[in-house]
């Protein structure tokens, strides 16, 4: 297994109540813990933003970490809107259903100009 590693740059977003998480890498078992911990950790937002542009990849682990970001963001009356997501991932979504619960949005711009 390659050495993969999951870069997050934790960003302003539009205004007050948004934040956005820039991934930078795939999430998968060997770098979900980070992800998490970010998620986790990021509580001043109503809103959360997951910028996926520069991830290439996410395996089934990462699917259930993306999946358990949504529940606590909303337990906690938060959202979660995921960004750019390539197709490759989208059909991993699809085919797990996760699709189904998560808000995916096609750019940045789309997610900020949203409102709680």
């Amino acid at each position: 297994m390659w050495e993969e590693k999951l870069t997050i740059v934790n960003a302003p977003g539009a205004n007050e109540e948004q934040r956005i998480l820039q991934l930078n890498g795939p999430i998968t078992i060997a770098t979900l813990f980070d992800f998490r911990d970010t998620v986790r950790t990021e509580k001043s937002a109503k809103t959360l933003i997951l910028d996926f542009t520069e991830v290439p990849y996410v395996d089934s682990a990462g699917v259930g970490a993306i999946v358990n970001a949504h529940v606590s963001c909303v337990n906690s009356g938060r959202r979660l809107l995921l960004v750019a997501v390539q197709d490759r991932i989208r059909t991993l979504m699809r085919v797990t259903k996760v699709e189904q619960i998560l808000t995916i949005l096609p750019t940045l711009q789309e997610a900020q100009a949203t409102t709680h």
